[in-house]
């Protein structure tokens, strides 16, 4: 893990004055792992803003409003495989934000067999997702609707031309292939990030009727992983997710074609006799990183930024927290080298 060790310019001429003076910081893009590591700052007194090119906060997890009430074509389930990822779990499952999977599990095709299965140590969440993103932001101040065109050294740049300067770190959360555009003036930083490739994901909102009497579905093929039935809408409302495969064959296709390909090759694995009613369809371009950086965060200690993000850490929603979560209290104990 390379540790960040922050140089620059001088805050305060004595102890007394670095005392008093509040450190700064400015993240791009608010989803887990920026939110984490912007909430974790903003509790230990910095003051801290948040850009987003999107309407909210939740990145991967963000949600998708109905007339019923929301769905979500994000990331269908949390899991943590250690701590601390587990105590912010456990917390939320006592808050009634999320709650373990359980039962009512299927696995396989019409055409050979169901089977049920078991996803150990998976969490719904019972709220909106995006709300439990917006809940790790705590009091840092998010800016919807900002898009970055570039990162400078203790500087973010938006693409209407705004300077936000003087930040004491500059962090960059999105996924990499969005991040290097903006690091032309950090080249350093953008040769870290040259070799990470993501994998893409076609997810759809689809109603049907009949299909086995299940809440999450598995599917054995090649086209289509998996379908989450969306409890917050009321009945019938499923979150269906694409295989790699699928999103690579259809990655420059049309919403409408993708929808209609996915809504087949669902009626055929169902052996439903009538269509399939689509909703809403997403494509996650920079869904699962194939490969990533490793360690939690990588920064350019001269310039005061730092990436971090699954792209960094790695696969999952516990790999991008505490990438976050990392960084965040790194420069908590460099507070001192920070105000030199």
């Amino acid at each position: 893990m390379e540790k960040l060790h922050p140089q620059g310019v001088g805050r305060g001429s004595n102890d007394a004055d670095a005392s008093r003076t509040t450190l700064r910081a400015g993240i791009v893009g608010a989803g887990i792992a920026g939110a984490s590591c912007a909430g974790t700052l903003a509790a230990a007194g910095w003051e801290v803003d948040v850009y987003d090119k999107a309407r909210g906060a939740g990145g991967r997890l963000s949600t998708r409003r109905t007339e019923q009430g929301w769905a979500t074509l994000g990331t269908p389930f949390i899991s943590a495989k250690r701590e601390p990822f587990r105590s912010q779990l456990r917390d939320w499952v006592r808050q009634g934000w999320v709650a373990p999977v359980r039962g009512n599990i299927w696995q396989g095709r019409a055409t050979i067999s169901w089977g049920e299965a078991q996803l150990q140590n998976h969490f719904r969440p019972t709220i909106e997702p995006s709300q439990l993103v917006r809940k790790l932001l705590g009091s840092a101040r998010l800016h919807t609707q900002s898009r970055v065109a570039t990162l400078q050294p203790r500087t973010i740049i938006l693409e209407n031309g705004e300077v936000r300067g003087d930040y004491d770190c500059v962090i960059c959360s999105v996924p990499t292939p969005q991040a290097i555009p903006m690091l032309d003036a950090l080249p350093l930083l953008r040769a870290r990030l040259g070799e990470v490739r993501y994998r893409p994901i076609w997810s759809f909102l689809m109603r049907w009727e009949g299909g086995p009497a299940a809440d999450v579905i598995k599917f054995d093929d090649h086209l289509l992983n998996l379908a989450v039935r969306q409890t917050a809408d009321g009945p019938g409302l499923w979150a269906v997710h694409s295989s790699h495969e699928f999103a690579e064959t259809y990655l420059e296709a049309s919403e409408m074609e993708a929808s209609n390909r996915a809504a087949s090759a669902l009626m055929g694995l169902l052996g439903l006799p009538w269509p399939v009613e689509i909703e809403a369809s997403h494509l996650w371009r920079h869904a699962r990183p194939q490969t990533s950086v490793g360690g939690f965060w990588v920064s350019d200690r001269e310039s005061r930024v730092a990436l971090i993000g699954d792209g960094i850490a790695g696969v999952g929603v516990e790999r991008a927290w505490e990438s976050g979560v990392r960084l965040a209290q790194a420069l908590v104990q460099a507070r001192e080298e920070l105000l030199i």
